[in-house]
């Protein structure tokens, strides 16, 4: 096992440590200070528990907003037939320029890969679809555009918490 899983095993969050994850994950740049005049605790606390949970299960991601941009967003269910990584690696050497990421996936047996796009307009989706249904192992593909994001939510913070609790 890694030193960092070891380290989340031996985690024991407090009503604290659970106040700091919540306004972390609504605002990544919350300053300390707030924090500190939130929950009434000194601002070294503070410090101290923000770069522990930093350095365990906190992660902090940059992205682009792509809607700046005037680009628009879709994921692709991508149904294959046979090995999903050559399938993955056609994907990437042929249309990587409008690929935001790619996952494996299981459960649904009408999609095992799918793929976060990025496009102008309908036509260019489309065109995407239709270069992507040419490779030789995919069976179908599918959409669905991302129309809003309502981010997380605080009862499965509170439920994905509680058992290190």
């Amino acid at each position: 096992m890694s030193q960092q899983s070891d380290q989340v095993n031996k985690l024991v969050l407090d009503d604290l440590d659970i106040g700091i994850i919540k306004e972390m994950i609504k605002d990544a740049e919350v300053k300390s200070t707030f924090l500190a005049s939130k929950y009434d605790s000194p601002l070294s606390t503070i410090q101290r528990r923000r770069a522990k949970l930093e350095h365990t299960i906190l992660k902090k991601k940059y992205y682009i907003n792509i809607s700046m941009f005037h680009w628009r967003r879709a994921d692709l269910m991508i149904s294959v037939d046979g090995d999903c990584g050559e399938a993955v690696s056609e994907l990437l050497r042929s249309f990587g320029k409008n690929i935001i990421s790619t996952s494996l996936r299981i459960g649904d047996p009408q999609a095992n890969i799918v793929a976060a796009v990025f496009y102008k307009d309908s036509r260019e989706l489309l065109n995407l679809m239709d270069g992507i249904r040419s490779i030789n192992s995919v069976r179908c593909v599918k959409w669905s555009e991302v129309v809003r994001d309502f981010g997380p939510t605080d009862a499965g913070i509170e439920t994905i918490l509680s058992s290190q609790t």
